[in-house]
């Protein structure tokens, strides 16, 4: 072999070393270390909080006990499965759930949450209906908190203080800047809601992802367990919680369905016995225009004490 072969033949297998290299550095360069999902779930993991009202008011025909048991018995299931501890637990039950009461709390979480939190809120207690020839898509109803009476009318209510209306409610939620935020209202009243309290809302976080979930749909009144002991949608929804993997989607799916069977009998029976004129039959209704709940992914059974 000639020297020029000999130095054409060096040359060749430095470029092919080098070439080498470089492709070597390039694909480091560009191989993704995650996928998009990946990032996605990495994005929302969010710190939990929940809040739980609960109040069934002296004028309620039902015990106290009942808004009471409805509000423990559905944190106890979700808080394991969102990782909520003690501390980002909040109940205000009875005569803890009063207009001021809820105010100071609003005011609280305000100070403490931020773009790093989700909030999730669970309200078991009545509506209260616009006065007469006052109702419209501003002022439909109000929230019943706790009070010693009844006001005589859900003006009076409003102004006094002792009710707050469903549009200061939905504002009072978006002056607390978690970074999501979804309201699960379970109310005999479900009929009155607007499903689009927070999207409609003149105090509104735009850019927030929200869900709304109702105990039932347009029109219907929710019911109570067989044995009147507990909400017929919170016996539902936590036993699906303690029973399903998935998201809070998928969860909401199984209570609402659960919600809609067993309400079949029950409705029933209260209009054959009781003479019920209202529609009970009760299907739950969910606007969540941002995919939240489906996002919202629940710790596994296995892992969490609900199980146990």
């Amino acid at each position: 072999m000639t020297g020029g072969a000999n130095w054409n033949r060096l040359w060749l297998s430095r470029l092919c070393t080098r070439l080498a290299g470089f492709l070597l550095i390039l694909g480091t360069l560009v191989v993704p270390t995650a996928g998009p999902e990946a990032v996605a779930q990495v994005s929302h993991r969010l710190q939990n909080h929940i809040l739980g009202i609960g109040n069934c008011p002296p004028w309620n025909p039902q015990s106290v006990e009942v808004c009471k048991h409805s509000i423990e018995k559905v944190v106890a299931a979700l808080a394991p499965r969102v990782d909520a501890g003690p501390e980002n637990i909040h109940l205000l039950i009875n005569e803890g759930a009063s207009a001021s009461a809820l105010k100071r709390k609003a005011t609280e979480l305000a100070g403490k949450l931020g773009p790093e939190d989700r909030l999730l809120i669970y309200a078991n207690l009545p509506l209260g209906q616009a006065d007469a020839g006052q109702q419209n898509d501003k002022n439909g109803y109000a929230l019943e908190l706790w009070a010693g009476e009844k006001p005589e009318t859900t003006s009076e209510a409003i102004s006094e203080g002792t009710w707050i209306s469903a549009p200061a409610f939905a504002a009072m939620i978006h002056t607390i800047p978690a970074a999501e935020a979804i309201l699960i209202l379970d109310t005999n009243n479900s009929h009155a809601i607007n499903m689009h309290l927070f999207d409609k809302n003149s105090v509104d976080h735009k850019d927030r992802p929200e869900a709304l979930v109702s105990s039932s749909g347009t029109g219907q009144t929710a019911n109570y367990s067989a044995d009147r002991t507990i909400s017929l949608f919170a016996k539902h929804l936590a036993q699906a919680l303690g029973e399903t993997e998935g998201s809070l989607k998928e969860v909401m799916d199984v209570a609402a369905s659960g919600t809609r069977q067993a309400a079949i009998p029950i409705c029933a029976e209260l209009k054959e016995h009781q003479g019920q004129k209202s529609d009970c039959s009760q299907v739950p209704e969910v606007h969540d225009p941002d995919a939240l709940l489906s996002r919202t992914i629940l710790i596994p059974l296995s892992e969490s004490d609900i199980s146990k």
